[in-house]
């Protein structure tokens, strides 16, 4: 047992006074504190308590940031769940992670209510037991419930600041839903540092910046790409202080206009399982993600796949009412993403399920990816593998943008070997479009044998 005080009551003891939530409401963190604390005696009248698992199936809201810091105290679980999940797939995860209490109304769950009480108290409760599950993006797969404590989350985000600095002031755009760990990651960033989560008044990130005097904000580069895209980009990122970028490599010529804005531009390697960032460093089109941060720990294996430990790994998977636990004698947790190291920066390569074989080579779709990302007019592309009766299989290129294909085929020529070269272009499926923070490589993998 690691008994620990409530780090939102140390917050509000040591910075009470600056604004913790930004939004629709207000609130500082000596306010915030009160609502928690009024909540929790609501929750635990309702019926919440140590060991309840309670859905949360809504947007960024201030009731659940609220139920967050409430679960923590009552050794509940918060559980997150996508808000584009269709009916079939949400009750399959209410049964399968037995969830007992929902916000708003989940099927088969009783309903809680989020009221407007304050209270006081002094809260201090095992920082050892699970905190969240949150899901893995299931991009290559169908997705796992990661189990983090209390004490991991703080650990990610004590690591974070070893390149991304943030304090007193600071205002981070709560651009990533909270079913996203890069969502959840803010939260625990802004709470150990006086900063404030800003929750956005507009639907889209871009347009909250000027408006909501934003300082950080974490992007993909496909929304940096659009942004930067607007006559008005230059006043968008006036307040813009650091821009985290994840997801994928950054191509050259965004990399190229940010040097134009006086803000601090980072990339970074990270992962629901690590409490997301790994590594982070200066934004690059070379494709390397940065340098470990602290507490984390990296290594290769012989194989070329990235493995991981340290203070912000999950506790493991939630599967059939226990912890899955897949980790080897040492801690070290097998990543699946294939990586080298470029002095002491990491450059990931892809994901070692994503590899396949055309006529005896193996093909690494994120190699081809990043090629054609280079060229002008692609927004954002990915690469699949369909079936062929002479080679196997073949590469297909499906790309989102106003782009010339033979810009595209001159540079593949130029860059990659013929058997990496896709045989076939695509356009990208317009119910896609903008579907989330990473497109489901299985669902590009379906249209394209669709389309062919």
């Amino acid at each position: 047992m690691a008994l620990i005080r409530c780090p939102l009551q140390s917050a509000a003891r040591r910075w009470g006074d600056a604004i913790a939530i930004d939004g629709e409401h207000t609130l500082t963190y000596l306010e915030l504190d009160a609502r928690v604390t009024g909540l929790c005696h609501d929750l635990r009248k309702q019926g919440v308590g140590n060991g309840s698992h309670l859905g949360y199936c809504a947007g960024n809201q201030l009731e659940a940031i609220l139920l967050i810091y409430a679960c923590f105290r009552l050794g509940a679980v918060f559980v997150p769940l996508s808000t584009r999940f269709p009916a079939q797939q949400q009750q399959q995860l209410i049964d399968e992670l037995n969830i007992q209490f929902g916000y708003p109304e989940l099927p088969g769950t009783k309903a809680i209510m989020v009221l407007a009480n304050e209270g006081e108290q002094l809260w201090q409760f095992d920082g050892d037991l699970p905190a969240t599950m949150v899901l893995t993006s299931g991009s290559s797969g169908s997705p796992k419930a990661a189990v983090h404590n209390v004490l991991q989350h703080l650990a990610a985000a004590e690591g974070s600041f070893d390149q991304t600095p943030l304090t007193i002031g600071d205002r981070w755009l709560l651009s990533l839903p909270l079913y996203h760990i890069g969502g959840m990651a803010i939260l625990f960033r802004c709470l150990l540092s006086g900063a404030t989560v800003v929750l956005p008044r507009q639907k889209d990130a871009e347009a909250c910046l000027a408006e909501q005097q934003i300082t950080h904000v974490s992007m993909v580069a496909t929304q940096l790409q659009r942004l930067l895209q607007q006559p008005t980009a230059a006043a968008q990122l006036a307040s813009v202080k650091v821009l985290l970028l994840g997801g994928s490599a950054i191509p050259a010529k965004l990399v190229e206009q940010l040097q134009s804005y006086s803000l601090l531009a980072l990339t970074s390697y990270g992962m629901t399982e690590m409490g997301s960032q790994i590594t982070t460093g200066a934004a690059n089109s070379q494709g390397l993600a940065g340098l470990p941060l602290a507490g984390r720990q990296i290594r290769i294996d012989q194989d070329g796949v990235i493995e991981v430990r340290g203070d912000s790994r999950f506790l493991g998977y939630y599967q059939h009412g226990k912890l899955q636990q897949p980790f080897d004698k040492d801690g070290w947790f097998h990543t699946k993403d294939r990586g080298q190291w470029v002095g002491e920066q990491l450059k990931v390569l892809g994901r070692a399920d994503n590899m396949f074989i055309s006529g005896g080579e193996n093909v690494q779709p994120e190699a081809i990816e990043a090629v054609i990302s280079q060229v002008e007019g692609v927004n954002q592309v990915m690469v699949v593998a369909i079936a062929d009766d002479e080679f196997g299989q073949l590469p297909v290129a499906v790309i989102d943008g106003d782009y010339q294909q033979t810009a595209v085929e001159k540079r593949l020529n130029k860059k990659l070997p013929r058997f990496m070269r896709p045989r076939h272009y695509l356009s990208w499926p317009i119910d896609l479009q903008s579907s989330g923070i990473k497109v489901s490589r299985q669902a590009i993998q379906q249209y394209a044998a669709a389309q062919l």
